[in-house]
């Protein structure tokens, strides 16, 4: 039997818990308004409880996988990082729609980075010969899925909250890096 230590279930765990401590860290003030409604919210728990629910299954070993997966969840926190630096209060920038930094790349960074560092924790179990590990892309895609309806609420609110900047910037800033939306 595979030690709880070489176990995916933390990993994302671990990834949440770093994100939390560089928003408080960077002190991403412009990140603390209304966000996604409270459905959205316990949907979104639910689905990471289901996702390191099936991650306990998932072993990993220490090969090219693991590094792979590593690299990637780094390039993620990096991602985020990036996403809570622009988010702070900057003095000399009185705009509401906040276009700068990775802003000018990506509407949602913060989304983005979820996704690559959860990427990145499923590629380092690379494991073809289990049963669950089909399921967990299954269960990814469906997570990508939760979270994409909750940038499109996030997006009404912002267009509510923001109004025609907000609509300026979505026709000029992609929505997922290269992936453009509305």
């Amino acid at each position: 039997m595979t030690p709880w230590y070489f176990r995916l279930f933390y990993i994302p765990i671990l990834n949440f818990v770093i994100s939390f401590a560089l928003f408080g860290i960077i002190r991403a003030k412009r990140m603390t308004s209304g966000g996604p409604s409270k459905p959205f919210m316990i949907a979104y728990m639910l689905m990471l409880i289901g996702f390191c629910t099936l991650m306990w299954f998932i072993p990993f070993k220490i090969n090219l996988a693991f590094w792979i997966g590593i690299s990637i969840i780094v390039f993620g926190h990096v991602v985020s990082t990036l996403g809570h630096s622009a988010m702070r209060e900057h003095l000399e920038k009185k705009k509401a729609v906040v276009d700068w930094g990775i802003y000018k790349i990506s509407r949602h960074s913060h989304v983005l980075a979820r996704i690559i560092t959860d990427l990145g924790a499923i590629i380092m179990g690379w494991n073809l010969e289990s049963t669950i590990y089909p399921i967990l892309w299954v269960y990814f895609a469906l997570y990508i899925i939760i979270i994409h309806l909750g940038v499109l609420s996030e997006e009404k609110i912002n267009i509510e909250k923001f109004g025609q900047e907000y609509k300026d910037y979505m026709k000029r800033v992609p929505r997922y890096f290269l992936i453009r939306g509305k």
